[in-house]
């Protein structure tokens, strides 16, 4: 495939447009020539094993939480799979379908895959944390945050995928997607990570989930209290790996991986990398993820060096649209809030996150719950870590009591919600509901069972709160894809998983001497 790149001028060329028209058509693209491939490797996990199922796949007993827009429930269900393909959802008490193969699904829940939209992949960190908590210090997520010391860290973040060799990019990447396939996450939208694209999308494939990759741009910090920002980053090379980035892995023919540009924010981004943001996404008609109004000290400080706040620059550049990921939105004022809902934005937190930073981002403004509550479809995630924190059933349970709390009222996210927020809602975002996020003929089958067969349900009716409230990730028993098993009896069906974690050590060990840290 011939690589679409942009002028090395375009990035001028627009601004001196926008400053003589800001209506002025977008600039054009011009062939170039696309990078090297990736030089015929193709690595395999150790003891990895592809064995697809052919014919029908009958799928029995099991409690069915469709996740629809009809909210569909059935106490004693089947599903029909045929190739990637459910091919239908019924009752045991009717006639069951023919089929090749049979799973019992006694004692389980079956929901549809997890879809997580806002992920960092970020296990090539070390972890210095201390098990008396004697190390902890507010971090520059508390108090409002402290805009300087985060664009210094998002600044460095964006280079340390730079600093790693394809391999031990790769094996990062899989084991700590692997922590998200086995938590029962199908679908990953990458918000920015500190690895590479290659890497992270040919770990997917490895691994048979789903991702939308992303390079996380961001070419400017704000110092505190200052009138301008400080450049950190050129703006054509990152616009440049978006180009790379979306030309290899955009609709990609594996059906597992798309593209998704990604800015860390408004205060991580100048205009040029806006526009750039705009004009990319608008070309590949891809969509487009941010942190944005995740703070509320983010507010002054973009608008002390920019003049506008976080949410009128994006709406500025014609950034607030359906296909935009915007993440932790809670400090947007109310003609701000009234805009993000007219132009259809995608709002995404992370409920079981903020705790751990220091956050008020679902208690302070409670905007987040008020989205829900007047109809938006705000999908649910883990954001990331540099280990294992929580799978979707966490960012879920965060969901559902976080809000229910925040808002003073328990059906504020009711359980059934709280399932969307991390299926329905997030296929959407990811640009994938036609495909999937629900539990429906027609759609590709991604499925997920869950052990529900003990004594924390015994008493109750409502499995899927049980769930929710009392349950984790390690209760996830098998995982289908595209009608593909990845996980079966809680594991892997393709690849030996302590060979997967020895592979993933020696990579960061020989990857952390290069890295360095931050100024």
């Amino acid at each position: 495939m011939s690589c679409t790149c942009l002028r090395p001028s375009w990035l001028e060329g627009l601004m001196l447009s926008l400053s003589e028209n800001h209506g002025a058509s977008a600039p054009s693209f011009a062939a170039g020539n696309q990078k090297d491939s990736l030089s015929g490797f193709s690595p395999q996990p150790a003891n990895r094993k592809v064995a697809k199922t052919s014919g029908k796949t009958l799928i029995k007993n099991g409690f069915l939480y469709a996740a629809d827009i009809n909210n569909t429930v059935i106490e004693n269900a089947w599903i029909l799979v045929e190739g990637d393909r459910i091919q239908a959802i019924g009752n045991m008490a009717d006639p069951l379908p023919e089929a090749e193969h049979h799973v019992d699904a006694s004692g389980k829940l079956l929901l549809p895959g997890f879809v997580n939209p806002h992920w960092h992949e970020s296990f090539v960190a070390p972890n210095h944390e201390k098990p008396d908590d004697s190390d902890l210090v507010p971090t520059a997520y508390s108090n409002g945050g402290n805009i300087e010391a985060l664009g210094s860290m998002f600044g460095f973040i964006s280079t340390v995928g730079q600093k790693l060799t394809l391999n031990e990019g790769i094996a990062i990447a899989r084991w700590s997607m692997w922590t998200q396939l086995r938590s029962g996450t199908t679908a990953l939208g990458d918000v920015g990570s500190a690895n590479t694209a290659d890497a992270m999308a040919t770990a997917a494939i490895d691994l048979g989930m789903r991702l939308r990759v992303s390079r996380w741009g961001s070419d400017i910090m704000i110092p505190n209290g200052a009138s301008k920002y400080k450049t950190i980053a050129n703006t054509q090379a990152q616009t440049d790996d978006w180009v790379e980035l979306l030309e290899r892995w955009h609709n990609h023919e594996s059906g597992l991986i798309g593209g998704m540009p990604s800015v860390m924010g408004a205060f991580g981004s100048s205009d040029e990398q806006l526009m750039a943001l705009r004009e990319i996404a608008s070309r590949y008609d891809a969509p487009y993820a941010t942190h944005l109004a995740p703070l509320k000290n983010e507010r002054e400080a973009v608008r002390g060096v920019f003049g506008l706040t976080p949410v009128q620059r994006f709406d500025r550049f014609g950034l607030l649209t359906d296909k935009l990921v915007a993440v932790h939105t809670a400090y947007a004022s109310e003609e701000e809030y009234a805009r993000l809902i007219e132009t259809g934005v995608n709002i995404c937190h992370a409920p079981a996150h903020y705790g751990m930073l220091g956050e008020t981002t679902m208690s302070e403004t409670g905007q987040l719950g008020r989205f829900l509550r007047d109809g938006v479809w705000v999908s649910s995630s883990t954001d990331g870590d540099i280990t294992f924190t929580g799978g979707m059933c966490e960012a879920m349970r965060g969901a559902h009591l976080g809000h229910n709390e925040a808002q003073n009222c328990n059906t504020a996210c009711p359980p059934t919600l709280a399932l969307k927020t991390g299926s329905l809602f997030g296929a959407k975002a990811l640009g994938w509901l036609d495909r999937i996020g629900s539990l429906e003929a027609g759609k590709q089958a991604d499925i997920v069972m869950v052990d529900i067969d003990d004594y924390r349900y015994q008493l109750g009716n409502h499995p899927l709160r049980t769930y929710l409230v009392t349950g984790s990730s390690h209760d996830v028993d098998s995982v289908m894809v595209a009608g593909d098993w990845l996980v079966r009896d809680k594991k892997s069906t393709r690849f030996d998983e302590q060979a997967l974690f020895a592979d993933y050590q020696q990579a960061v060990e020989s990857a952390r001497a290069r890295i360095g840290r931050p100024s």
